[in-house]
Parts: structure tokens; sequence; C-alpha cells
């Protein structure tokens, strides 16, 4: 079987490298009272589950003026989720919806919200693909992802995600709706920078060909790795510039074929 790498694994990793841990938000494992303490110097957190993708089991958490606190996400179905709850301990029912019958779901992490947002307020955050070639990394493509006002749910909570009602675009197009938009080519060269850095990291654990980097930029203009996904789809890329970079990937994975059959 596959050795997988959960998100808890991936932020403890990544904090030991001195470039990248500058370019991650602070993580760390989910309890009642870790809850209480990011929250206690964050305005929101994000709780996810250490191992789901596609925007499951991810909930943005505030704290409500009269002490209860407010969830609005994704349950570990898929359900779009807002909820108040009263306190603290009813948030375990929602993370664990089988709790009743001796069942958890597993390990959920905690992580600052780094406030990814467009001058509009709509969420944004950037996938980067990188691949090794002939013992170098390279950047495959990049593509932005955005929350539009059409979706009033994804605004609200931040998560941007293909999957979950997030717009596809170029990552010029995305930061153009930021105030970081004259600094693009800076902004870019650093996300490249920190993106192959962590694949690197990863690699040394988890040796793949390619990972697929989510970013956020926070209101500072620091690119934030929200996650690195070791097993990535590539379908997103060929919703922009008319499928030139998809074709690029792709190119470079069958590079990385002829590669390995002269390696065997």
């Amino acid at each position: 079987m596959k050795r997988t790498m959960g998100k808890w694994e991936q932020s403890i990793l990544l904090q030991h490298h001195p470039l990248v841990a500058k370019h991650i938000p602070e993580t760390i494992t989910y309890s009642e009272n870790n809850l209480d303490d990011l929250l206690s110097r964050y305005q929101s957190v994000y709780v996810k589950h250490d191992t789901t993708g596609q925007g499951r089991a991810i909930f943005k958490i505030r704290k409500r003026d009269d002490g209860g606190y407010y969830l609005n996400g994704f349950t570990i179905q898929g359900t779009p989720i807002q909820k108040s709850v009263s306190r603290v301990d009813e948030i375990q029912q929602l993370l664990h919806p089988f709790i009743n019958l001796g069942r958890v779901s597993g390990l959920y992490i905690i992580q600052e919200d780094i406030q990814s947002y467009t001058q509009n307020g709509q969420p944004f955050s950037i996938r980067v693909h990188v691949q090794k070639l002939k013992d170098n990394w390279v950047i495959g493509g990049m593509y932005g992802v955005c929350g539009t006002t059409e979706t009033g749910l994804v605004t609200e909570n931040g998560i941007v995600n293909p999957h979950r009602g997030g717009e596809v675009m170029t990552v010029s197009e995305v930061l153009s709706y930021t105030k970081f938009n004259n600094i693009q080519e800076d902004t870019v060269k650093k996300i490249e920078e920190v993106a192959i850095e962590a694949a690197k990291v990863i690699n040394s654990i988890l040796p793949n060909r390619e990972y697929g980097i989510d970013f956020g930029v926070n209101q500072e203009g620091t690119p934030i790795i929200f996650e690195v996904n070791t097993t990535p789809s590539i379908r997103s890329f060929a919703k922009i510039e008319n499928t030139v970079i998809w074709r690029r990937i792709v190119e470079i994975r069958k590079l990385q074929n002829e590669e390995d059959g002269t390696n065997h």
C-alpha cells in the first residue's frame, strides 16, 4: 500500500525548513483548549481533517460575542454547513458525526486564518504544480482559484476549491484583483521558490515525481502554504490559457516516463 502523508505530518516537516517555515500558517492538533488558544489570538481559524481532500471536513470557526462559536464549511461527507453552537464541546459532534457510536473520524488540525482575500473581499488561492525531471524540480504550471460573487457561501467560509464552487483562472488574473497587482512578478517568483523547496522537503520523506501545492497570500503580501497534495489532479489546468499549461504538464510527464524507462 502506498504511504500517505497527512496535513499534520506535512506541517511538522515544513516547519523545520528555514525558508519554508516562514511561509506556513500556525498549525496545531485539534483540542478544545488549542481551539480557544488560537481563537484568543486570531479572529478566525480553520479546523481541517488530517487526511481528507477536495474541501471536505474543513470548517472556518470564529468566536461569537456571546462566547459561543460560529462554524461555516463542509462536513466530512462534503455537505455545506453553517452552524452556531454555545459550547466548545458541541463542536466535537460535528467533527466526529459517529462519536455516539464510539467511532471517531480521525485527527483534526487547527490553522490560523491567513486572510487571503481580493480587494473585493473574495477569498483566493493559487495552485502550483511542481514536477521532478532529471533530478531538477520545475514548475509545471500554476492557476488561481477565486470565490465569486455568485458563491456567497465561499465568500463567507473562505474555502476556495474547484470542487466547492471556486472559479479557476490564471494567476495573473487572480492577482490583478488584489492589492499586490503591482508586485505580481515578485509574488509569483517567491511562490515558485517556496513551492520547489517545499516539494524537496516532502520528497525527502514521501518521494514522488510531482506535487500540487496550494498557496494563499496574506494581507502583508507573504505567500502562505495551505497544503501539499501528493497525488495532484491536473484537470483544472485545462480550463485556462487554451490548455497550454495542461499540455506542458502532460509533456513533462511523458519525459518523466521516458526517464523512468531508461533508469530501469
